[in-house]
């Protein structure tokens, strides 16, 4: 199998839709949210852990990839999958995010600072180059060398290479990356086919190591109508397989999300998946990106904030939009709770250890705390999306939206 997308059902009372997303490795019932698998794991979970949590999907990322454990260790187990032992659907980014606002690899705020140099990342129109976190080593990528790295990473879905818009750009450094991005995908396109047709020819000798890769265009423009209308319209015409939105607009603020991919709407593919990269603002994010037509999604803070000790909640135990469906189990309110963290809740963790156990892991900074927590917060993502996808079918998505935000 190739790839492809299968819309199911369109929501009569919204742009929200079900969908089939086939690929090499499976399918993805769509809507559906993709857990992060940075460096070839979701942080604090181990393989069985995202399994039984019901993910459907996972996605790496080709910067830190590249640098850890590098591209011969991931080259001898036929990418990143295997060498993680997952069997299901895959995506990986570009790198180009990660180039363009380099971060410390620890999550901290800081933007990592080489000594002795005075520019972290240098950017032109070939490429970005970088010296590497882990050893220091000079690293060039270009849109190029993007689709040579994440072949070798061997996901089902992979992104062009693109400069993504800062808040604090100037007006003519925003021109100039938006510029820069639809140089960079038209030649991502370019060297993907190329790769693609290489590939193809060793594929009946070895499918799993050299199966079909489907690129997708991704969309920049920050909140500027024309440009997003302008970014929609080259991804489409170049043809790519799949389209993904990104940019600081797809980020924590529910009501900028929903604003900037109004933008666009009314150039929405019927026959391509939309992915939206790093959609975050919790479950009213969610619901703003899914009226919208968003297909699958990505998030690194659904385990971030759970190793901090935030977990959501159901409205039934009593999540509301005011508090985010999300609470602070390190509080001391919930130090001698015997129950369960949630009334409804059938994951591995709310089934099997009270609140005030996981309370005192948290406050202690064990990793079991890490880990009890992680599954929770994606378990919960994931049940999240199934009844979404079940409102679809049943044509009551606004009804059951409301009844998160009545």
């Amino acid at each position: 199998m190739r790839f492809s997308f299968e819309l199911k059902r369109q929501n009569k009372t919204s742009s929200a839709r079900f969908g089939v997303i086939h690929t090499p490795h499976g399918d993805i019932q769509t809507p559906a949210y993709t857990p992060v698998a940075t460096t070839a794991t979701v942080k604090a979970l181990d393989t069985k852990d995202i399994i039984k949590c019901g993910s459907q999907v996972v996605l790496a990322n080709t910067y830190h990839l590249l640098l850890r454990p590098g591209l011969k260790v991931l080259e001898q187990f036929g990418g990143f999958a295997p060498f993680m032992k997952w069997d299901g659907p895959t995506i990986t980014d570009s790198g180009g995010y990660q180039v363009s606002f380099i971060r410390d690899p620890n999550e901290k705020n800081e933007v990592i600072k080489v000594e002795g140099e005075k520019e972290v990342v240098k950017i032109t129109n070939e490429g970005a180059t970088f010296k590497s976190y882990v050893d220091g080593s000079k690293q060039l990528i270009t849109p190029e060398r993007s689709m040579e790295i994440q072949a070798v990473l061997n996901a089902d879905i992979i992104m062009a290479f693109d400069q993504p818009l800062g808040i604090d750009y100037s007006k003519k450094k925003k021109k100039e990356a938006f510029k820069r991005t639809l140089l960079w995908e038209e030649r991502s396109f370019i060297h993907w086919e190329k790769i693609q047709t290489e590939r193809s020819r060793f594929a009946k000798v070895s499918q799993d190591k050299q199966g079909y890769q489907a690129l997708y265009g991704i969309v920049q423009g920050g909140t500027d109508k024309e440009l997003r209308k302008q970014s929609m319209k080259f991804v489409l015409e170049m043809g790519f397989p799949g389209v993904a939105i990104g940019g600081e607009t797809i980020g924590a603020n529910p009501k900028i999300t929903a604003e900037s991919l109004n933008t666009i709407t009314d150039l929405w593919p019927q026959d391509k998946p939309v992915h939206a990269l790093g959609l975050g603002g919790g479950p009213e994010g969610i619901f703003e990106a899914v009226a919208r037509g968003i297909d699958t999604f990505d998030n690194t803070s659904v385990t971030r904030i759970a190793r901090s000790g935030l977990l959501y909640i159901y409205p039934e135990d009593g999540g509301t939009k005011e508090n985010k469906f999300r609470m602070d189990v390190g509080k001391s309110k919930f130090k001698m709770k015997h129950e369960g963290w949630s009334k409804v809740c059938q994951c591995y963790t709310c089934q099997n250890y009270s609140t005030a156990y996981l309370h005192h892991l948290l406050v202690a900074r064990e990793l079991t705390g890490f880990r009890l927590a992680s599954i929770h917060n994606v378990y919960f993502m994931n049940d999240l999306m199934q009844k979404i996808r079940e409102s679809i079918l049943n044509n009551n998505f606004l009804e059951l939206k409301k009844e998160w935000y009545n």
